[in-house]
């Protein structure tokens, strides 16, 4: 019987504790659907965001030279992206941001995003502390150190400003 109650309190807590991923809501002001909070590219990849997200994946052609120098660069690097699904930057870097991931076959795992609202908050994900004014916002981790960011657009392509930061370190 303790057992039992056991098993029961863990998955209960589990759920009671786990964090909404790839929560819609709709924005006050826009009267349109947006994600909130923790997301991930399945989130993206729902109606109504797959359209821009399928859309500007397909027109992005990333440097194969410059990936190839990256993918030397990428081993314990993690990835932080903030982005808002209301933003037209966020719309078309993102998907651009994930194709250059994929050509460096950089594990989904590694990303974590948090999709804000207007006001630059994340729902139920406290994003106060990383000081984000502008979205997209990709800032990259190693040893959980802040390495660089890349804000809003790239200065010349994401490639080439993620081998920028990559190489300074």
């Amino acid at each position: 019987m303790k057992k039992i109650v056991l098993v029961l309190v863990l998955l209960f807590s589990g759920t009671l504790f786990a964090q909404e991923i790839n929560k819609i809501m709709v924005d006050p002001d826009l009267k349109s659907d947006i994600l909130i909070g923790r997301c991930n590219r399945e989130g993206l990849n729902l109606p109504p965001f797959s359209s821009f997200f399928n859309e500007f994946y397909a027109k992005y052609s990333p440097d194969e030279n410059i990936v190839k120098q990256l993918k030397k660069k990428t081993g314990d690097l993690k990835i932080l992206v903030l982005m808002g699904t209301w933003c037209d930057d966020s719309r078309e870097q993102v998907p651009a941001f994930f194709k250059v991931l994929d050509g460096l076959k950089f594990s989904d795992s590694k990303v974590e995003i948090i999709s804000v609202n207007r006001k630059k908050t994340g729902g139920d994900v406290d994003v106060s502390g990383l000081n984000i004014e502008r979205v997209p916002t990709f800032i990259f981790y190693r040893k959980d150190r802040e390495i660089g960011r890349i804000i809003e657009k790239p200065s010349s392509t994401l490639e080439k400003s993620m081998l920028l930061i990559l190489s300074q370190e």
